[in-house]
């Protein structure tokens, strides 16, 4: 018997939060509002989806961009699905600064939940 997938997701924004919580039923949800604690979380326990808003990461909050979120969990987590929601009309740049390996879901809420739920299995 397959164990549930662990699904972690850095994201402020609590509507997309509440959406995937509900959604996720058959898999294990924990949500990070910055990326350090996301990366203390991964090196506790390693998931095997990641999905990072683009919103979640901001310079003002000190943190470095996209890509050392996801250059991290390359090197921590190599088996995780790594995903991005990204901010609306910006979508080639995201995928650009995010680099190989990172798919880009849909910017909206219910794009979004539908693609994580999706790629987890999640009936």
């Amino acid at each position: 018997m397959a164990a549930d997938p662990i699904v972690y997701c850095l994201t402020r924004d609590r509507e997309l939060a509440a959406a995937l919580d509900a959604r996720m039923a058959g898999a294990i949800a924990f949500f990070f509002n910055d990326a350090a604690r996301l990366h203390q979380a991964v090196r506790l326990r390693a998931p095997s989806q990641v999905l990072v808003d683009t919103r979640a990461v901001r310079a003002d909050y000190g943190d470095a961009g996209l890509g050392p979120v996801f250059d991290f969990l390359r090197r921590r987590v190599p088996e995780a699905r790594l995903s991005v929601r990204p901010t609306p009309g910006v979508e080639h740049l995201v995928a650009a600064e995010c680099g190989p390996g990172v798919e880009v879901v849909p910017a909206d809420i219910a794009g979004c939940v539908e693609a994580v739920a999706a790629a987890c299995g999640c009936p």
